[in-house]
């Protein structure tokens, strides 16, 4: 963004000035971001398994933002994360929302193989997997209801 001056705006970091163009060419690509997709998608399914159901919602809306940034700062990706989003988590929120957990699994496996197969279509050597064991760093305890 340049001002009437000619002169481009700019913005104190607390260590230096960055300008508009500086902070956009900063912004986190897919490959920053899916990484903690993938963490997320595995508490998800271990927070349902664990019937946390309040946990489950949370990463959902969770992995949702990531991938909106995703589309956001990669519009050659919008449309599949899109359709991801729309297709692949608006039947899991269902399936959370319904507390199902047979659906929420068909649901998931689901949502792996599309995940997968938009790899494929981008030719990403990555494909992911549901790690067998719950993520160390969590405990998927459901938490009792405040009163």
């Amino acid at each position: 963004m340049v001002t009437e001056d000619g002169s481009k705006v700019k913005g104190w970091s607390g260590h230096r000035y960055f300008t508009l163009d500086d902070v956009a060419a900063m912004q986190p690509g897919l490959a920053r971001v899916m990484p903690e997709v993938g963490q997320r998608y595995w508490k998800l399914y271990y927070a349902v398994q664990a019937s946390n159901w309040d946990l489950a919602k949370f990463e959902i809306g969770e992995i949702e933002e990531l991938m909106e940034f995703g589309a956001i700062t990669r519009p050659e990706y919008e449309e599949n994360l899109h359709k991801f989003i729309n297709d692949n988590f608006g039947a899991m929120k269902k399936a959370v929302e319904s507390r199902d957990k047979r659906k929420f699994e068909e649901e998931f496996q689901l949502g792996i193989r599309d995940a997968n197969d938009f790899h494929a279509l981008y030719e990403k050597p990555i494909v992911w997997k549901l790690p067998s064991t719950p993520p160390p760093d969590m405990d998927f305890t459901p938490k009792p209801a405040k009163s």
